[in-house]
């Protein structure tokens, strides 16, 4: 593992895994793959919030069970605290109620294991160009229930059904704004918001409307 300096330039990628030969060959597959520096931190090094917020990396590439905590306490602690180091979630795990509560915290990324390294770099230079990526590897038995979050047909979906204005709605999903914001952004009413966001699933063949803002995030960032 690599030291750590007492402050990191804004340009690197700090890499927090259980398996620290796990972390350290990734770190050297990615060299030259990504605009950033990589470091590696062992998980005895001290508390992680703590030191984020001493050598503040511009991303943190977290494992899900990185101190044996399986992701959620870190999800909601980040929910919290909300550092400004940009968190990508690598999940060796992953089921709806996971999704739920990454969806609902200002992680950036989420990238279910059993990728390639190619699209592990490619996911990682989307979320580096400002997207939100989830990959999840849905073939995979470790997914419990996906049909939760899946989409039936999305070849389906044809945006050019909607209209100007449901589209501004949809873009403003795609940005996972809620109701009450979106009625804001477009000087509109929260009631004016869902008769949009059902008009919308219904013009798509989106038989649930609730399932409408997972269905935005499949076709933009679920790849």
């Amino acid at each position: 593992m690599l030291n750590l300096p007492t402050q990191l330039p804004p340009q690197h990628l700090m890499i927090a895994f259980s398996n620290n030969l796990l972390a350290e060959l990734l770190a050297k597959a990615l060299e030259s793959k990504i605009p950033y520096n990589i470091l590696c931190i062992k998980e005895q090094e001290g508390e992680l919030f703590n030191i984020l917020d001493t050598h503040k990396p511009a991303y943190l590439l977290i494992e899900s069970n990185y101190k044996n905590n399986e992701g959620f306490g870190f999800l909601k602690k980040l929910s919290r605290i909300k550092p400004n180091v940009k968190v990508i979630i690598y999940a060796n795990t992953l089921n709806y109620d996971y999704l739920k509560v990454f969806l609902s915290s200002p992680a950036i990324g989420l990238i279910h294991n059993g990728c390639s390294l190619d699209k592990f770099v490619y996911f990682l230079n989307e979320i580096i160009r400002g997207k939100r990526v989830i990959y999840s590897n849905i073939e995979s038995p470790a997914i419990e229930s996906p049909s939760s979050f899946m989409i039936d047909d999305e070849n389906k979906i044809d945006l050019s059904l909607l209209t100007e204005r449901e589209m501004d709605v949809w873009e403003l999903l795609e940005d996972a704004k809620k109701e009450k914001q979106i009625a804001e952004i477009l000087h509109i009413s929260a009631n004016t918001v869902k008769t949009h966001k059902s008009n919308i699933s219904k013009k798509l063949g989106i038989k649930r409307e609730k399932r409408l803002s997972t269905i935005v995030y499949k076709r933009r960032r679920i790849y």
